[in-house]
């Protein structure tokens, strides 16, 4: 097998001249997505501070809190931000880079990303095409020994290791994405590379950084599906790699660009009206489950779906989205099954079996995924799931500020039990989670402080994949880039502690936001008290005044509360030490221009939604899915009155 050295001399210079054009564009750049909306990554090296060790996996430290300063806009005065990395005693200017030739697009992206960092963060990073006694060997090459082969066999679904052996670094998965996920977490673990955002990469200062001789790790990931469906991470292919997002939805994108990964064949979740010919799956009509005209049609409408999707791993046979309160097809044959198994789960997951059952031999590897939603969320007596069935089950119903285990929240015991029972019977049990408001996208959602102890309930009852529902119709959100970065690190690693992932959520704001930073989390901390106080059990559906209501601790209203704290935002905006910086206070700010828009009379609220538009229109935020997420002619009507 042919080795390549990358990149040659000649790439070395172009490699500068890419850095020194990259330093200079931390202006945001506009979107050929959306003209209106900054796109381009930020990739700069942040300046000097008391390093914050960290690492891909648990072992972010918290003893030190990070100073206040943050990305800049040139490089920091000596101009490397990692002052000494040794691998095995060994410099990293000794190192050169060794990957297979021709191999995934995705392994060999993360490679010449990986030099890219190196010579930013290190200015030493050796270039050469000779052979060298000191190498970094990515993925599976000609270098390959016994304990290479040995390690990367224990290696699980896309997880990856990473060992030292004989003056080489070897970096591998059992697959393409796995080991590109090793490239990314070596940057981050050991380089200080943080992939903050769509449009955010620094480099963070520390003084050293080694990897000792005879090192060696493995993660095997917890989940199978990490799937963060927050906007960036759903429509930014780069960054959801960088992030370890793995499920894909884009079918436009050749699989093997990303190096696999779960994807859907068809629409991801409520199919049964498409399936059944319809054109919506909205609406509050589920087919008959004991029709046989029904099941054909579906069955024929199934197997041309994965027909047209060969790379498919999942099918979706799933109710439509219906209204709280509804439920399925009631005559006599579905309601015998129902009554039969003392849940409407009875007759859908009889349906969904046969289904599975008859395409398990044509399409191997393919699961059938259905919900377990409102109606048919309470597990049947005794009917199974088949072993290609996934059954996915939905926490719409439950209070968002306490944790799904904590006791006396009398909103999630119910929940608790079904997850009991349905991990008792099921092989593949997937979790439909909600991470934000979905009333309006504005609103401000207390549930920073559960959302650790939830990924982790997940893991201990056996739950093999993790949707977490945030908002994903357009660009940004109440705190969204900081909510895609911390779910998507939980969803890697669910065992990190409760310090290290508010060390993540500090870390983030320091460098996203710049030295202002403090004040928002004061605000954020703030808001979180005052909602459960007023609001102890919140739901993804509660108003921006059930939310956060204005009143005073007495009780009485007091409007003054949420306009208090514009003064604080801002100080964050004065602040912030770049562009960068302030374009992601002033984004991040429309949170509270909306939550002022709630109080007062007609003429103040007309001034914040004014407000609230015109910074919709800056970054290229839809304005009324935000405002009124489905807004009739009269809303817009009316909300076209007031700005």
């Amino acid at each position: 097998m042919k080795t390549i050295h990358v990149p040659t001399r000649l790439l070395l210079c172009l490699l500068a001249a890419i850095l020194t054009l990259s330093f200079a564009a931390c202006q945001p750049q506009t979107s050929p997505e959306n003209p209106d909306a900054p796109s381009d990554e930020h990739t700069t090296a942040a300046p000097e501070t008391d390093p914050v060790g960290t690492t891909c996996e648990s072992t972010l430290e918290t003893d030190t809190e990070p100073e206040s300063e943050t990305e800049t806009e040139t490089e920091p005065d000596d101009g490397i931000p990692l002052d000494a990395f040794t691998i095995g005693g060994v410099s990293i200017t000794e190192f050169t880079l060794v990957v297979q030739e021709g191999g995934a697009a995705c392994v060999r992206n993360s490679a010449d990303e990986l030099v890219q960092y190196l010579e930013q963060a290190t200015g030493g990073f050796r270039i050469e095409e000779k052979a060298s006694e000191h190498e970094i060997v990515i993925g599976v090459t000609d270098r390959d020994t016994p304990a290479v082969t040995e390690a990367r066999a224990k290696v699980e679904l896309d997880g990856y290791t990473m060992l030292e052996e004989g003056g080489k670094l070897y970096i591998t998965g059992s697959c393409d994405r796995g080991t590109m996920y090793g490239v990314y977490c070596f940057l981050e673990d050991y380089v200080g590379v943080r992939f903050l955002a769509a449009d955010t990469t620094v480099i963070i200062n520390q003084a050293s950084a080694e990897i000792p001789a005879n090192h060696y790790k493995l993660h095997n990931p917890s989940f199978e599906l990490r799937d963060t469906y927050w906007y960036d991470m759903r429509y930014k292919q780069d960054f959801a790699n960088h992030s370890k997002d793995n499920s894909f939805y884009d079918n436009s994108t050749p699989v093997a660009d990303i190096g696999g990964g779960v994807g859907y064949a068809g629409r991801f979740v409520h199919t049964f009206s498409l399936l059944t010919g319809g054109t919506t799956h909205t609406g509050n009509v589920q087919p008959c489950l004991t029709d046989e005209e029904v099941y054909q049609t579906v069955l024929a409408n199934v197997r041309a779906w994965l027909d047209a999707n060969p790379e498919a791993t999942i099918i979706s046979v799933s109710q439509n989205d219906s209204d709280p309160g509804k439920g399925g097809c009631n005559c006599a044959s579905c309601k015998a099954i129902n009554d039969r198994e003392g849940s409407e789960m009875g007759s859908l997951l009889t349906f969904v079996n046969r289904i599975a059952n008859d395409i398990k031999d044509d399409y191997p590897g393919v699961y059938v995924d259905t919900l377990a939603y409102r109606y048919t969320r309470k597990p049947p007596k005794t009917v199974r799931p088949a072993e290609n069935v996934i059954i996915r089950l939905c926490s719409i119903e439950c209070c968002f500020t306490h944790t799904l285990d904590d006791a006396t929240c009398s909103r999630n015991k119910e929940f608790c039990k079904d997850i009991e029972a349905w991990s008792a019977i099921c092989d593949k049990l997937y979790i439909w989670d909600y991470t934000y408001n979905a009333e309006t996208y504005f609103t401000f959602f207390p549930n920073f402080d559960v959302l650790h102890a939830n990924v982790q309930f997940y893991k201990a009852h056996n739950v093999k994949g993790v949707f977490l529902e945030g908002q994903q119709v357009s660009v940004s959100g109440e705190f969204a880039e900081l909510r895609s970065y911390l779910l998507a690190k939980l969803l890697w690693d669910p065992d990190m502690t409760e310090e290290q992932y508010y060390a993540y959520m500090d870390e983030f704001m320091q460098y996203y936001y710049g030295p202002g930073w403090t004040h928002i989390k004061s605000y954020m901390e703030q808001l979180t008290a005052h909602a459960i106080k007023h609001n102890p059990h919140v739901g993804i559906f509660d108003k921006g005044e059930k939310m956060l209501p204005f009143k005073n601790d007495d009780g009485k209203k007091d409007t003054r509360f949420a306009r208090g704290f514009l003064d604080t935002w801002a100080q964050a905006y004065a602040e912030a030490q770049t562009d960068a910086q302030r374009d992601h206070v002033e984004k991040s700010s429309i949170q509270i221009y909306y939550y002022c828009s709630l109080s007062g009379g007609t003429s103040q609220r007309k001034e914040y939604l004014k407000k609230v538009y015109e910074l919709c229109e800056k970054y290229g935020i839809e304005y009324y899915k935000y405002v009124v997420p489905m807004p009739d002619s009269s809303q817009a009507d009316n909300l076209n009155s007031l700005i």
